[in-house]
C-alpha cells in the first residue's frame, strides 16, 4: 500500500512539473531556429536560447526564473567566441560583468551589486594590454583612476571621492594636456587645455556636464 501511495505521489509531482512546462520555439523566415524559451505556469523559467540568423551559433543564453533573469547570461559573436558574460538576480546585474573582444581577450570587467556599479572596473585593448583601471561606489567614480595607451604609458589619471574629483591627461610625450573637474560623475567647473610648453591653450566652463563658456565667452554669444 505504501508503495502505491509513493508511486501516486511521484506521478502527481512529475505531472505537475512536466504538465505545466511548455517549450516555445520561434523561427526566422528562412526556417532557422530563432529562439527557444521554457515556460512554467505562464512565466519564462529555465534556459532561454537565441540563435544567429545565418550561422549555427547560439547568440545568447540566459537563465530565467518566473519571467526574470536569474543566473548567468552569455552572449556570443557570430564566430562563437564569447562577447559577454554577466550574472543577474531578479533582473538586476549582480556580480562580475565581463565583455570580450572578438579574438577572445577581455574588453571590460565591471562589478555590480543589485544593478549598481560597486567595485573595480578594468578595460583592455584588443591585444590584451591594459587600457583603464578605476572603481565605483554606488555608480560614482571613487578612488584612483588611470588610463594607458597601447604602449603601456600613462595618458590620464584621476582621484575621486564618490563622484567628485579631478582628472588629468597627458599627451603622447607625457606632457600635461588637460585638467578636468568632476562633481557627481559630471564635468563641473573649468576644463583647461595646455600647449606642449605648458601654457593655457583654451578653457571650457561646465555646469552639470554642459558647456556654458568657451575661453570665458558664454556659448550663446559665440
Amino acid at each position: 500500500m505504501n508503495h502505491i501511495r509513493l508511486f501516486l505521489t511521484l506521478f502527481c509531482i512529475l505531472f505537475l512539473v512536466t504538465g505545466c512546462t511548455k517549450v516555445k520555439r520561434e523561427y526566422y523566415d528562412t526556417g532557422r531556429l530563432k529562439s527557444e524559451t521554457h515556460h512554467r505556469f505562464g512565466k519564462e523559467t529555465g534556459t532561454t536560447v537565441y540563435y544567429h540568423h545565418w550561422y549555427p551559433t547560439k547568440t545568447m543564453e540566459v537563465e530565467m526564473k518566473r519571467g526574470k533573469k536569474n543566473g548567468k547570461l552569455t552572449k556570443r559573436y557570430f564566430n562563437g567566441n564569447v562577447e559577454l558574460i554577466a550574472y543577474y538576480k531578479n533582473d538586476l546585474l549582480d556580480g562580475v560583468e565581463t565583455y570580450y573582444h572578438k579574438n577572445g581577450n577581455r574588453s571590460m570587467e565591471t562589478h555590480y551589486t543589485k544593478g549598481v556599479k560597486n567595485g573595480p572596473v578594468t578595460t583592455w585593448y584588443y591585444n590584451g594590454g591594459l587600457k583603464e583601471t578605476g572603481a565605483f561606489v554606488n555608480n560614482l567614480f571613487d578612488g584612483k583612476w588611470e588610463n594607458f595607451d597601447e604602449r603601456g604609458l600613462l595618458t590620464g589619471e584621476g582621484l575621486f571621492e564618490k563622484g567628485t574629483g579631478k582628472r588629468i591627461t597627458y599627451d603622447y610625450m607625457g606632457r600635461l594636456h588637460s585638467e578636468t573637474n568632476f562633481v557627481n560623475n559630471e564635468k563641473e567647473g573649468l576644463e583647461i587645455y595646455f600647449t606642449p610648453s605648458g601654457e593655457i591653450e583654451g578653457t571650457y566652463l561646465f555646469k552639470e556636464d554642459r558647456i556654458i563658456k568657451i575661453n570665458g565667452v558664454p556659448v550663446e554669444n559665440l
